[in-house]
């Protein structure tokens, strides 16, 4: 594996975890949305 080729790899690797985050951030918030009730929204 060349330099080039990890560095790729890395980047992929945390673009991939900034999604998921932004993802699980999505699903808690809209989690949090359901529970509460709509009056106190």
């Amino acid at each position: 594996m060349t330099g080039e080729n990890v560095t790729e790899h890395e980047a992929a690797e945390s673009a991939a975890a900034v999604s998921a985050k932004a993802v699980d951030g999505q699903l808690i918030d809209e989690l949090v949305s359901r529970a509460r009730p709509r009056a106190c929204s």
